[in-house]
């Protein structure tokens, strides 16, 4: 993997609230984008990492004693998945439910009840 550090003009354009307390960044840049730079970018999709941003060029001394990123290969739990998918499905059509746990424990007792159903 490389570890050099990547650094590319721009700013954040667009900040949107995700679930759970983590936010989704859109990041806009400013410069051109040669083909291997876009091709660094690209291999770091769905890959955890570290994210600085400043308003001055970034050095090496500037991001130490960073945690460990979380492991690369944590699945999430089968629960864990079915709520993010709830989670989209509600971010599409909230189907009257302005909040998402509202939504999400209408449609959790709806599958509860689907699968009791079937013990009878």
């Amino acid at each position: 993997m490389d570890n050099t550090i990547f650094q590319i003009q721009g700013s954040i354009s667009k900040i949107t609230s995700m679930s759970r307390g983590t936010l989704r960044l859109q990041f806009d840049s400013m410069e051109n984008i040669s083909g291997d730079a876009m091709q660094r970018l690209f291999n770091l999709i769905d890959k955890p990492g570290w994210m600085t941003v400043n308003v001055h060029t970034i050095e090496a001394t500037d991001i130490v004693d960073l945690p460990p990123v979380r492991d690369v290969d944590r699945k999430k739990s089968p629960s864990e998945e079915l709520r993010n998918i709830l989670w989209h499905i509600w971010n599409r059509d909230n189907a009257g439910y302005p909040d998402f746990d509202n939504y999400y424990l209408y449609t959790m007792n709806k599958l509860i009840n689907h699968f009791k159903e079937k013990l009878t």
